[in-house]
């Protein structure tokens, strides 16, 4: 757990970074494929966020496993996409 600015995280003390369940007030986005190394990646995040399973319908109306990573402020997307443009 670092400390930064001589304060510790309160979300880190708690371990309430990382969502279990994904919340209706978040913001959402999906990546086309579920990997455990997606999961990896993003569980290097600092604020809020929920990653997990999701299921979506692709052009040819078949079911596909995607990715569904969910953050408390919408402007963590952008800077999340920035800052893991390879996703």
């Amino acid at each position: 757990m670092a400390i930064k600015n001589g304060k510790p995280n309160p979300l880190n003390l708690l371990d309430l970074r990382r969502v279990d369940f994904p919340a209706h007030h978040f913001y959402y986005m999906t990546v086309p494929k579920y990997n455990p190394t997606y999961v990896k990646t993003i569980d290097s995040w600092n604020g809020r966020y929920y990653v997990g399973q999701g299921i979506e319908l692709d052009s040819t109306n078949s079911i596909i496993y995607v990715t569904k990573v969910g953050f408390e402020q919408e402007k963590e997307i952008s800077f999340f996409l920035l800052a893991y443009s390879n996703l």
